[in-house]
């Protein structure tokens, strides 16, 4: 697969992975208060974006190699 293909198929990930971690967000409060939890505070933004930080970093890993192999 051509680089340039390569890049704009991280790039769509990415995408794809930061809607998701909205989505996530959503229902996340949505369960709370359903539940009778507070969604407010950062402690709730923080798990959400824990869990995609590894997938963020792990596609600037790929973008980076690809850009070392052009």
């Amino acid at each position: 697969m051509p680089e340039p293909q390569l890049l704009r198929e991280i790039a769509d990930c990415l995408d794809e992975g930061l809607r998701l971690q909205s989505r996530v967000t959503d229902l996340t409060k949505q369960v709370y208060q359903a539940i009778g939890l507070t969604t407010a505070g950062r402690a709730l933004r923080g798990r959400v974006t824990g869990l995609f930080f590894g997938l963020l970093a792990y596609l600037a890993e790929l973008t980076r190699l690809v850009n070392e192999e052009t």
